[in-house]
């Protein structure tokens, strides 16, 4: 069957029905397999360009983190900050409840 032949299902009965249900569920894990083998295939030509294993590249991903620019910065707490992305932290949340501006947290 092509892709632009469509199926009409109203005319099937229930093991007909069924029966394209249980390929097409086949088909599908099928195919996420193959697009996982070829994301894990991919995975390792990059380690090995990189004179690196899976495990090694996976074990750094765990340790690095995106560094994010802090863009504003509590001012009656220094080590709590935020990039600007996400929800505001509850520190930001009630100063600027209580009427204070958000520039006056700019970094």
């Amino acid at each position: 069957m092509s892709k632009n032949n469509a199926i009409d299902l109203d005319n099937l009965d229930v093991d007909e029905l069924r029966a394209i249900t249980e390929n097409a569920q086949q088909l599908i894990a099928k195919k996420q397999h193959q697009r996982l083998y070829d994301a894990y295939t991919q995975f390792e030509k990059i380690a090995e360009e990189s004179h690196s294993t899976i495990d090694e590249i996976l074990e750094a991903g765990e340790k690095l983190t995106k560094k994010r620019n802090v863009k504003y910065r509590n001012t009656n707490n220094e080590d709590e900050t935020w990039t600007g992305r996400g929800r505001k932290p509850t520190w930001l949340v009630e100063a600027l409840a209580d009427g204070q501006s958000l520039e006056s947290f700019a970094i």
